[in-house]
């Protein structure tokens, strides 16, 4: 299982890669939010995507990064946009300018 390093204040926390359900970028920050906690880190969602790497993580707007483990259901929205329901039924938007990214899910 992979880890990832992250300094929150002085101390420094290991978050296996599999419990984030999905990043927030907040300015200069971003929220990484795990199951039963959230981690605001001093990183850009550019650097965290790099990080973690295309096999288990996409983009699905400017401000979002997703675990794809932790989507359960993609609804058509207006404008061949979609929302994302994650197995936490938190809803996302996914942006028109990442729509090509939804090719690299399963496809039948």
């Amino acid at each position: 299982m992979e880890k990832i390093l992250i300094k929150i204040g002085r101390n420094y926390h290991f978050i296996n890669k599999n419990d984030i359900n999905f990043i927030e970028s907040e300015r200069n920050y971003s929220r990484i939010y795990c199951e039963d906690r959230t981690y605001l880190v001093k990183r850009s969602l550019g650097f965290l995507e790099e990080k973690l790497g295309a096999d288990n993580f996409l983009r699905v707007n400017r401000s979002a990064l997703v675990n794809i483990e932790r989507i359960n259901e993609m609804k058509a929205a207006e404008n061949h946009n979609y929302i994302i329901v994650l197995n936490n039924n938190k809803v996302l938007q996914w942006g028109r300018k990442y729509r090509e990214k939804l090719v690299k899910l399963t496809r039948i």
